[in-house]
């Protein structure tokens, strides 16, 4: 007797087909992510290579419940090293460890910085693969831009070491992807644990007031409560530790405005500001004005690349890091490379989304 062939329906297959799919490129992303944030777990010594990355010192320490002695630019940075405490509770590795390996009491909350870096980045990454689907752009161009994203300069040298960055970069990810597909939930949440990873998330306020071309607006409303949220929480742990004169946003726009800081601001201007800022992307820069000026681009990503102008803001803000401010606009940047790409091997297989409104 011949066995009959049970035929799943086709809905049945496409579920599965979607979910496969996801799950590949997920483990791909993963893979990558792994291999880069390796070295800082096993290789990366803070006690001695912390000049590179001196912001390090001080998440580990609030990952041991210590603010006391932390400069006032990082206490509101409170989520990831949270995460990491959490993992230090519960992650009872240290017996296993001891077997194979040296100093662990040492490498630990290296590890568990690790852990966390890896899945920030490779969901960032996985974001930024829908991202750009959304944009049109076929899944191989996708693909692309998130390896793009991966390597570049900053999650490789700074996105991997006990720092605050990658778990920042997916919130902001998040945002754009949000703004992009009007979810309000998904802008909200975005929004409201962003800025309390690093206060970089505010930049999602003025993609919104560039997107949107109005002042009130639904998106714009659901970040209040973040906003909110943020400045009572800055100005409690501001009166409970006390101020050292270091970074506070609230304070040093409101100095700005009043122009105190224009004279301090421009001695941070120099001619590594604009070296930095053009190594943060390096090529990619020639393809992304390869693509602002000769490719056909959604208005979403038309709007928004008057973001990167942000960057230039910082010196006044008391900070020199132009460059890792400029990175977290890869959201922009990435898509007109593969803009640029798309046009110059000829590959226009898919066409840009209606929906994006192409210019």
């Amino acid at each position: 007797m011949q066995e009959k062939q049970v035929k799943m329906p086709s809905s049945d297959i496409q579920v599965k087909s979607k979910l496969s799919e996801k799950i590949v490129i997920f483990m791909l992303l993963l893979s990558a992510a792994f291999s880069i944030t390796y070295w800082a777990i096993a290789k990366y010594d803070v006690y001695s290579d912390y000049k590179a990355c001196g912001d390090a010192q001080s998440y580990i320490e609030m990952s041991k419940h210590n603010y006391q002695n932390i400069q006032q630019r990082y206490r509101n940075r409170i989520l990831m090293p949270a995460i990491v405490s959490f993992l230090n509770d519960h992650l009872k590795i240290e017996p296993f460890l001891r077997r194979y390996y040296e100093d662990v009491d040492k490498k630990i909350i290296q590890l568990n910085f690790g852990i966390v870096n890896i899945f920030a980045l490779t969901l960032t990454a996985f974001t930024f693969f829908y991202y750009c689907l959304h944009f049109g752009f076929s899944k191989w161009e996708s693909l692309v831009g998130s390896f793009l994203y991966l390597t570049s300069f900053f999650v490789v040298n700074y996105y991997t070491v006990p720092m605050v960055d990658s778990l920042s970069t997916f919130f902001i990810m998040g945002g754009f992807y949000a703004v992009l597909r009007g979810s309000v939930v998904g802008l909200f949440l975005s929004f409201l644990l962003g800025v309390f990873t690093k206060e970089t998330t505010f930049i999602i306020l003025p993609l919104i007031l560039l997107v949107e071309r109005r002042v009130f607006s639904k998106k714009l409303l659901v970040c209040m409560p973040g906003v909110i949220a943020y400045a009572i929480f800055a100005g409690n742990v501001q009166k409970t530790i006390g101020r050292d004169g270091g970074f506070y946003l609230f304070r040093d726009i409101f100095n700005i405005i009043q122009g105190k800081f224009l004279s301090d601001a421009f001695e941070w201007f120099s001619l590594y500001t604009f070296i930095e800022y053009i190594q943060v992307f390096m090529f990619l820069w020639i393809l992304f004005f390869y693509a602002l000026f000769r490719c056909r681009k959604p208005m979403f990503l038309k709007r928004s690349c008057w973001l990167l102008l942000a960057p230039l803001v910082t010196p006044f803000l008391g900070t020199a890091a132009v460059g890792r401010v400029v990175f977290y606009l890869f959201p922009i940047v990435i898509p007109f490379a593969l803009l640029a790409i798309r046009d110059i091997f000829d590959t226009k297989h898919s066409d840009l989304q209606a929906s994006s409104r192409i210019d």
